[in-house]
C-alpha cells in the first residue's frame, strides 16, 4: 500500500502563501495522519475479516493514491504561487472529508461482522447497513423480530450487544437474540447466549426469562433431566417473577415427560 508520509512532510514544510492557508495545511496534515492510522487499523482487522471488505479497502487505497497525486500537484502550485491557496486547500479538505466518510462506513461494517461472528450469526455481505444509533438499532431489531425476520433481527441484536454492552437494553437485546437462536433450532448457540446474559448481567431483569429459555433449549435437545433445575431455580430464587406461574406448569410437564 502506498503511504503519504513523504508527501505530508513536504506539505508540512512548504512555504504556503498567507497565514490562513498555512494553518489549513497543518490541519490537513493532522487529518491525513489520523486517517492513515485508521486505515492501518482497518487493514489489520481485515486480515481476520472478509474478502469483500478487502476489496473495499483496496479501493480506498487506490483513492488515497489519487489524493496523493492531487496533493503533490497542489503543493507544487502553491510553491510557485500559480494557484489560489484557499481554493486548493478547500478542495483538498473536501476530499479528506469524503475519505473520512468511507473509513467510517468500513469501520461500522467490520464491527457488524465481528459482532455477528462472536455470537454465531452468519453475516450476509448483501444485507443492508445497520443503524448506528443505539435507539434506532434496537428498534430495527425489534421490528424485524416482530415481522418474523429472525436472521435480520439477530444481526441487529448481535451488533447492539457488541457495540453497546453497558446500554440499559443490552440484556434485552441479548435475550431476544437467544430467542431467535432458539426459534432457528440453534440450541447450543442459544444456550451460550443465555449463559452470557447470566454472567454479564446477573442483576438484570432478564435472568428469570433466561432461566426459562435455558430449560426450553435443553428440553428441545431431549435432555429433560438437565432442563428441570433451571425452572426450579427460577421458582425458588425469583418468587416475584411474572414467569413463576408458567414455570410451575412447565416444570410439572417436564417431570411427567421424564418418567
Amino acid at each position: 500500500m502506498r503511504w503519504l508520509s513523504p508527501l505530508l512532510l513536504l506539505l508540512a514544510s512548504a512555504h504556503l502563501t498567507g497565514c490562513v492557508s498555512y494553518w489549513r495545511g497543518q490541519e490537513m496534515d493532522a487529518d491525513m495522519k489520523v486517517q492513515q492510522a485508521q486505515i492501518e487499523q482497518l487493514i489489520d482487522a481485515n486480515r481476520r475479516g472478509r474478502e469483500k471488505t478487502a476489496r473495499d479497502l483496496a479501493a480506498l487505497d487506490a483513492r488515497f493514491g489519487d489524493l496523493e497525486r492531487s496533493l503533490k500537484g497542489a503543493v507544487e502550485r502553491l510553491q510557485t504561487g500559480s494557484a489560489d491557496n484557499m481554493l486548493v486547500i478547500e478542495s483538498l479538505r473536501e476530499e479528506l472529508n469524503s475519505a473520512k466518510g468511507t473509513i467510517a462506513e468500513l469501520q461500522h461494517k467490520l464491527a457488524s461482522e465481528a459482532a455477528a461472528a462472536s455470537v454465531g450469526v452468519t453475516e450476509n455481505p448483501d444485507a443492508p447497513t445497520l443503524p448506528q444509533d443505539p435507539v434506532d438499532l434496537y428498534k430495527y431489531g425489534w421490528e424485524r423480530r416482530s415481522q418474523n425476520d429472525c436472521p435480520e433481527a439477530m444481526r441487529a441484536f448481535a451488533l447492539f450487544v457488541r457495540t453497546y454492552p453497558t446500554n440499559g437494553k443490552a440484556d434485552n437485546a441479548q435475550f431476544l437474540l437467544a430467542e431467535c437462536q432458539f426459534q432457528a433450532r440453534d440450541y447450543s448457540q442459544s444456550l451460550r447466549t443465555l449463559r452470557a446474559i447470566m454472567q454479564t448481567y446477573p442483576k438484570g431483569d432478564k435472568i428469570d426469562d433466561a432461566l426459562e429459555l435455558m430449560h426450553d433449549n435443553f428440553l428441545a435437545m431431549g435432555k429433560c433431566k438437565e432442563a428441570q433445575p433451571f425452572l426450579e431455580t427460577l421458582i425458588a430464587d425469583y418468587p416475584r417473577s411474572s414467569r413463576v406461574a408458567a414455570a410451575r406448569k412447565k416444570l410439572a410437564a417436564t417431570k411427567r415427560a421424564c418418567k
